[in-house]
């Protein structure tokens, strides 16, 4: 069985950006543990590869515990012990998308030799900011979407991660970072929603923008259906949110260039899709 485990790097990791503008980098990123970065990182990665049919790498530089790819050896181990899970891969037709872990520093000459060899390229980066070579990588990034719960904490944690990206990153005159979304994970349905509305509102005043989609809680995320980083996400999952998620990520990845992937379907087209 033929799997693509990794991306090997060149001699040269730190070759010229000429071909970046054709890779799209993202990070599903916040400095709070617990927001669901790492799960929300593979829904997406995990989609985009699979029912967008995108070349998609990921870059786990979430050092040490390298999250991301302890998940992907598991199921590799899974695969080779389990004859009919391994006959389930086979019938996918596709390639499983490469996870590279490195640490943060390493990570920007991993996304430099990615250029142009992926449409989109994610970043699960470590949950703090203090991190050497952690503002350098974010200047490299398009996008950064930070995940939310309805609580007071995360909230409080999430506003000055804006204001560090808006300072250091954004709008520098060597950074590629376009802009940065916040949205609700672990959405309840069934509570009051002035805590959102009002949230939204004073980030709005703030000048950090909102996604409309939100992820709804669910024990689900806990099944090793939910976080497989080698096989699509199950349609029973889909209605959770995630892909109005997706939907909106498109829309934003490729709204500002012509790097849409030729064999994917066309970001306003994910519906069929997903």
């Amino acid at each position: 069985m033929c799997i693509q485990l990794s991306f090997h790097l060149s001699p040269n990791p730190f070759k010229s950006f000429i071909r970046m503008s054709t890779t799209k980098y993202i990070s599903i990123s916040s400095q709070k543990g617990g927001v669901g970065k790492t799960t929300i990182n593979i829904l997406a990665a995990s989609a985009f590869h699979f029912l967008l049919k995108q070349r998609v790498a990921v870059i786990d530089c979430d050092y040490p515990q390298h999250s991301l790819q302890g998940l992907r050896d598991k199921e590799l181990e899974l695969l080779s012990t389990n004859p009919d899970k391994a006959a389930e891969f086979r019938a996918l037709g596709r390639q499983a998308y490469p996870i590279e872990a490195c640490s943060v520093k390493d990570a920007l000459g991993v996304a430099k030799q990615m250029a142009g060899e992926f449409d989109l390229v994610f970043i699960d980066t470590p949950g703090t900011i203090n991190v050497p070579g952690i503002i350098e990588l974010w200047k490299q990034l398009d996008y950064i979407f930070m995940p939310m719960e309805s609580d007071r904490l995360s909230v409080e944690a999430t506003l000055p991660y804006a204001q560090v990206l808006e300072k250091f990153a954004k709008g520098q005159p060597d950074s590629r970072l376009k802009q940065y979304y916040a949205f609700w994970n672990k959405h309840i349905k069934s509570e009051k929603q002035d805590f959102y509305d009002r949230t939204e509102a004073y980030f709005a005043e703030q000048g950090i923008p909102f996604l409309k989609s939100r992820l709804e809680h669910s024990v689900n995320y806990k099944k090793d259906a939910m976080r497989s980083t080698m096989f699509p996400l199950g349609k029973e999952f889909q209605r959770l949110g995630i892909s109005g998620l997706i939907k909106e990520i498109a829309q934003v990845a490729f709204s500002d260039g012509p790097a849409q992937p030729t064999d994917a379907v066309a970001a306003t087209d994910t519906k069929e899709a997903l």
